[in-house]
């Protein structure tokens, strides 16, 4: 009896594998895991999240590596919505596909008419393709009408679209507002960017990434090198209140490996709405408004925790 049920175990873990064939799910930092839906209940592919009833959460992302491109896409789908409903999520959104190609050179053997054998080197080409998409959770996953235009539903292939049109989302603008004051000293690059009609939410996730690894330099290695003088003396007491100061920095790693795992637009959008608030406040806290002295003992990071 015990040996039947165990092999019965067995047999369902193996076929809800295969069920779901080489999907993945990498679950969002930070966000709590969900219910799978309901049985009977089936995951709608989505272009993008603006139909579905707010509010949405990006429960995780989803990919999957095929060998035919397009020709894969339908079992795809399948995939992807047998995965997205056993991890809570009632759309699949923004499924693209990225083409990966990588050149080897092999050894090649050539038979002669005269039967004698030659070896060359020769470049080859393997494709690879893979998919991705977003695991959202809707509203209605939670009891509320389902989305308000069917004709959302994604009929096949298409490119990623921007997730948001018109004025940038709310969320994304708040962040912006801080970055664009950081142009001059830090993100002269970005200028078009962050001035466009519409910022994609994951611009402004890109620019603020650049922007933190410019002040991490800055707070840990231009500060205690060039005003501290840490490198002739680093036991000094100004070098080691610095060496403590760093600790604070802890808490501005968190959020920058948070930003780094966000890949689409429509993720770092769903993440800037949660989180912006987090990005504001390290803006405010860590920037200096330029690379010196002055403008490093004004910021906040170094008034409340340096200064006597």
């Amino acid at each position: 009896m015990y040996r039947t049920s165990l092999n019965l175990v067995c047999f369902v873990a193996v076929a809800l594998c295969a069920a779901c064939g080489g999907a993945q799910f990498k679950a969002t930092p930070n966000q709590p895991g969900q219910k799978a839906l309901k049985h009977g209940v089936k995951p709608e592919l989505f272009e993008t999240a603006d139909a579905l009833p707010q509010p949405v959460i990006a429960v995780g992302t989803l990919v999957e590596t095929t060998k035919k491109g397009e020709d894969d896409r339908k079992a795809v789908e399948k995939d992807f919505k047998l995965l997205a409903a056993g991890r809570g999520c009632d759309a699949v959104v923004g499924l693209t596909l990225d083409t990966d190609e990588q050149h080897a050179v092999q050894k090649v053997y050539h038979k002669g008419a005269d039967g004698k054998v030659t070896i060359a080197n020769e470049e080859v080409t393997n494709q690879t393709f893979k998919w991705h998409a977003q695991c959202v959770r809707s509203a209605a996953a939670d009891g509320a009408v389902p989305a308000a235009n069917p004709s959302a539903v994604a009929p096949g292939p298409a490119p990623e679209p921007a997730v948001v049109s018109g004025d940038t989302d709310p969320a994304v603008q708040a962040v912006v507002n801080r970055l664009v004051t950081y142009e001059s000293a830090y993100l002269h690059h970005w200028k078009d960017k962050l001035h466009a009609t519409t910022v994609d939410p994951l611009d402004a996730v890109g620019a603020t990434l650049e922007l933190m690894v410019q002040v991490d330099k800055f707070w840990k290695v231009t500060v205690p090198t060039e005003w501290l003088g840490c490198k002739s003396d680093p036991r000094s007491v100004a070098c080691l209140d610095h060496a403590k100061l760093l600790k604070g920095f802890r808490r501005a790693e968190d959020l920058r490996r948070d930003m780094e795992h966000l890949d689409r637009s429509l993720a770092a959008l769903l993440w800037l709405r949660k989180n912006g608030t987090r990005v504001t406040v390290y803006l405010d806290t860590f920037v200096p408004t330029e690379t010196s002295d002055s403008a490093m003992r004004a910021t906040p990071f170094w008034t409340e925790r340096q200064a006597h």
